[in-house]
């Protein structure tokens, strides 16, 4: 079985996105980026957490999917989603310009000497005391993903966050196919 066939089950099972959403703890007015969003899987229920006095940055390289997006979110009214036109290394937002950042199902896909700029660059967008949110296809034979050579282990996604100066600050385990780990960026 492929990652296709997990996409194509209901994710809604697998992901858990409301118990994924309440471990985010996130409090109205909040700036958050979701990095790599696609289509909005999660940007919706973030735009939702933040409230109107909150902001999405939906952060994406693949411009169909930033259309997607902003289709989306100008018939659903949500005036607090922005879309961002990333690059494969830089989120392009501004240096800590956001009060959390979330990537999920996104740096299994980035080439591997791509990871750790990426990394480094949303870290560089949370403020001090803010938090990286990291969800990801755990790299276990157990999971049915295909290619599992581009899966990325656990202790490799900690190690990128700390090498950019994140703290790991709590790990979930509940997630049938992924890792769920958040990290804090320590305040100076």
């Amino acid at each position: 079985m492929s990652v296709r066939a997990i996409a194509q089950g209901d994710r809604d099972e697998w992901q858990q996105p409301e118990r994924v959403m309440a471990d985010l703890h996130l409090q109205p007015g909040t700036a958050i980026a979701d990095v790599g969003c696609g289509s909005g899987y999660f940007t919706f229920r973030l735009a939702q957490a933040v409230g109107k006095d909150g902001r999405v940055l939906a952060v994406d390289i693949d411009e169909g999917a930033l259309a997607v997006v902003r289709e989306h979110a100008a018939a659903e009214g949500a005036a607090n989603v922005e879309v961002v036109r990333s690059q494969p290394d830089s989120t392009t937002l501004r240096s800590a310009s956001v009060d959390a950042a979330f990537i999920c199902d996104v740096l299994h896909e980035v080439p591997e000497e791509g990871r750790r700029p990426l990394v480094a660059d949303v870290a560089r967008t949370i403020k001090p005391g803010g938090f990286l949110y990291v969800i990801d296809y755990r790299k276990s034979h157990d999971v049915p993903f295909d290619p599992y050579n581009i899966l990325v282990p656990r202790d490799e996604l900690q190690r990128m966050a700390e090498e950019a100066g994140l703290v790991l600050d709590a790990e979930f385990h509940y997630l049938h196919y992924q890792v769920f780990l958040r990290f804090l960026k320590p305040t100076e």
